[in-house]
């Protein structure tokens, strides 16, 4: 599963601090929607994303199912995890 603003970033060759600097977006703001704990792409990011031939609508149904899928592995990772250990 692909992390619309990760694959953004990474196309534009900038390290995440660089990226944040240039586009005058807060560090931690990034951080946040790149570890999905924001609802959606936060605005100033998806402004320079369209800027870049982006779909907004897209993107941002891209962004929730990754966050779907990445709530989903976080639930079933501790039932694995102690699945394991049971079976050891």
């Amino acid at each position: 599963m692909t992390h619309p603003v990760k694959e953004f970033i990474a196309k534009t060759r900038l390290t995440h601090n660089a990226f944040a600097v240039l586009h005058g977006i807060s560090f931690q703001r990034l951080k946040d929607c790149l570890y999905g704990y924001t609802a959606t792409i936060p605005q100033k990011i998806m402004c320079v994303m369209i800027q870049n031939g982006y779909d907004e609508k897209d993107a941002q149904a891209q962004y929730l199912k990754w966050r779907r899928w990445k709530a989903e592995q976080e639930l079933h990772a501790p039932a694995a995890a102690t699945e394991r250990r049971t079976n050891s």
